[in-house]
């Protein structure tokens, strides 16, 4: 016979087994272990290594506690690096965020027809980055592009779209809109079916003007809905890097203008300067400055609630 405490902790067993949470256990238990491995560890070894001079290529790799972080603070290029993320990030969740939403409302007024659209718009969103930043790269070829082209019948002056300081920002913030906008549609289409319309009629009876309606039932109602679209963007446009560094190099690899971001940054002293210590420094900067991004804009949607 099973000794007292074997015999309780049996039962103990049996008990946890006919529990929801055991089985929810079996079945999560080996996803919540991949996402470890795979999400949880290299963000802790990326912490590690910032405390590092880690070079791949050298035995020996000192601790050297919190240089890496000093020497970002005088860093131009990170410093214009981080600078042009955010422009970039503020302008692609704005404008793909305004439209999304936009075209979603649109779309619900032709809902027998608004699922082909939402497929023709969903279309970038499951193309590859990279195949999609070489499409975008010929249409703004100098000579060549297609867009140049197109401006040109209304007699304006080819453009550098991809060389001119001024323009190369605008220009990938097009190509991120165009890709990430049909994801964004669905979203907001998603949101926008789940309001019950007897709320819009009934404002609409009430002499509510569309801009009414709107304001002040459409955007509250969609408030969680924007929150989740206002982070993900952030999320996603700030860790930017394949259509700049597609973007960015000339047919022979090398820069045609540098439009520096922080994970091209990150790229460049890990993978090509093998300084893995001071990309992991610059990463745990990113990973801070895009939580701060995102704690604040809780707070702000909070505050509005």
């Amino acid at each position: 016979m099973l000794s007292h405490p074997a015999s309780r902790l049996a039962r103990l067993y049996s008990k946890f087994r006919q529990h929801n949470g055991f089985w929810i256990l079996v079945a999560l238990g080996p996803v919540y272990f991949l996402f470890a491995v795979i999400r949880i560890y290299p963000i802790l070894e990326t912490i590690r290594l910032s405390f590092f001079r880690y070079h791949i290529t050298k035995k020996k790799n000192p601790f050297i506690g919190l240089r890496n972080y000093e020497r970002l603070l005088s860093d131009d290029a990170f410093h214009a690096a981080l600078i042009n993320t955010i422009q970039f990030t503020i302008m692609a969740v704005l404008i793909t965020l305004f439209l999304a939403l936009l075209i979603a409302i649109l779309l619900r007024s032709i809902e027998p027809v608004s699922p082909i659209f939402e497929i023709i718009f969903y279309i970038p969103v499951v193309t590859p980055w990279v195949p999609a930043s070489v499409i975008w790269k010929w249409l703004y070829d100098p000579m060549y592009g297609l867009i140049n082209y197109a401006i040109s019948l209304f007699g304006i002056p080819k453009q550098g779209w991809l060389q001119e300081p001024n323009l190369i920002i605008y220009a990938i913030v097009v190509v991120a809109v165009w890709k990430m906008l049909g994801y964004y549609i669905i979203v907001f289409s998603v949101g926008l079916k789940n309001i019950p319309t007897t709320y819009l009629e009934a404002a609409e009876v009430d002499g509510a003007s569309p801009l009414e309606r709107l304001r002040y039932i459409i955007l509250p109602l969609l408030r969680p809905i924007i929150l989740f679209a206002v982070v993900m963007s952030t999320i996603q446009f700030f860790n930017v890097f394949a259509p700049v560094y597609v973007l960015t190099a000339s047919a022979q690899g090398a820069p045609a203008y540098d439009l520096k971001v922080v994970v091209t940054e990150i790229y460049r002293n890990g993978f090509q300067y093998y300084r893995m210590g001071y990309a992991g420094a610059q990463s745990v900067v990113l990973l801070v400055f895009v939580m701060m991004m995102i704690t604040l804009q809780f707070m702000v949607f909070r505050k509005e609630h």
